[in-house]
């Protein structure tokens, strides 16, 4: 069986165009590269270079063989990969979730069930996030509709109620309750990373302005400091003391209540069973 790293040295040569360029490439000497060719011709039984007085270049033979060698190392490469990246899979939990307020103690949850295991997360507004479990791109899920319970299992787990956090003197302070519609117009702070609210924001008020804040602690000294409305939710004030004088309105939007479902593939439900009891003892207490 030929050696892989003759075939690197083959293609180094080809690119290189010379056995000093390619040496040097590959950090060996010339009379050594020289050698592993001649060793590489012996073991092909056939040809590869057409050799004068001071120079070395591929014949025909030689240039499909670099050719072949191509591929060679690509599938070589695609397989340490793809190993490499199933190894990955069997030590990582990948998590997307379409808000990032459940993503602390989830967790936290997944890390006491699966110790030793790496979690993974990322939050989306996609809403095609039950496709990319389906991918599995994800392993599990936190989604804001319930999934298709046929081809995935779920759980609600929690709730949340949207509000728009505004200043006293702002006109609108004195509702009882607001549709994203009787805003739109208005300029907004908002964090990036608030999942699929983003986009409901958006979409019920096209012609709004947000100022998007990449980082949490320098929104809440904005809201502190500025008259710009922003948002919040029931979820965030129970756990958050309001530092302001500002004034939560419920918004009246069917969408902007949602029930989180902690989802994966029905074929996956065996695997996750410790999460959902989990859920299912927390929802009983």
């Amino acid at each position: 069986m030929i050696e892989i790293h003759l075939f690197e040295q083959l293609v180094a040569f080809a690119d290189s165009g010379t056995l000093s360029a390619a040496a040097e490439q590959l950090h060996i000497s010339q009379p050594a590269l020289s050698r592993s060719m001649q060793r590489l011709e012996e073991e092909l039984g056939v040809k590869l270079f057409d050799r004068q007085k001071s120079r070395l270049s591929l014949n025909e033979n030689g240039e499909l063989a670099v050719r072949y060698a191509r591929n060679l190392l690509l599938q070589e490469s695609s397989m340490i990969d793809q190993i490499r990246e199933f190894d990955r899979k069997k030590r990582t939990i990948s998590v997307g979730s379409c808000t990032p307020i459940l993503i602390p103690d989830f967790v936290s949850l997944l890390s006491s069930l699966y110790e030793g295991m790496t979690i993974s997360t990322e939050v989306t507004g996609d809403p095609a996030l039950a496709q990319q479990l389906r991918d599995n791109k994800y392993q599990l899920a936190i989604l804001h509709e319930e999934p298709d319970e046929k081809e995935f299992f779920s759980l609600p787990i929690e709730s949340e109620h949207l509000y728009v956090f505004l200043p006293p003197v702002h006109p609108l302070a004195d509702a009882d309750g607001l549709y994203l519609k009787d805003l739109d117009g208005q300029t907004f702070l908002l964090y990036s990373q608030i999942g699929f609210w983003d986009g409901l924001c958006r979409r019920k008020m096209p012609s709004a302005r947000f100022l998007v804040q990449q980082e949490y602690d320098v929104l809440g000294e904005l809201v502190e400091n500025s008259a710009f409305p922003s948002f919040t939710t029931d979820y965030i004030m129970k756990r958050e003391p309001n530092r302001t004088d500002r004034v939560a309105v419920p918004i009246l939007d069917k969408e902007a209540n949602v029930t989180y479902y902690c989802t994966c593939l029905r074929s996956e439900k065996a695997k996750f069973r410790p999460v959902f009891q989990h859920f299912k003892g927390s929802s009983r207490t």
